[in-house]
């Protein structure tokens, strides 16, 4: 008896759909998530040095050239208790861009994920 070989049929080639031009939603999305990252990068460093201008405020210009009065001493205390007000005010600032910018990111950052 002649043994009989079956023909395999032949698969074709699974189509592979191709983009041509650039994913214009992975684009912006990322570019959203690295711009707020670096915002919220920066607001931390900004909220960092502000903590450290108020714990050591500069310290008030004073000429030495009229000599230490009691009015000289005065508005150099004014001063630095002024540059000590700048730091909370930069404090401040910082950490509601941090906080306006984090959620951003997140939100983008888990839309990247789902793509």
């Amino acid at each position: 008896m002649a043994t009989v070989k079956k023909a395999v049929a032949k698969k074709a080639p699974a189509a592979v759909q191709v983009r041509s031009g650039v994913d214009w939603q992975s684009l912006y999305l990322y570019a959203v998530c690295l711009i707020t990252l670096l915002i919220v990068l920066f607001s931390v460093v900004s909220f960092v040095h502000g903590i450290l201008n108020a714990v050591f405020p500069d310290p008030g210009y004073v000429d030495l050239t009229t000599g230490a009065t009691k009015a000289t001493k005065l508005a150099q205390a004014q001063q630095e208790s002024n540059n000590q007000r700048q730091a909370f005010k930069g404090m401040f600032t910082s950490l509601t861009t941090a906080c306006v910018a984090a959620p951003l990111y997140l939100y983008h950052w888990k839309q990247t994920k789902k793509n």
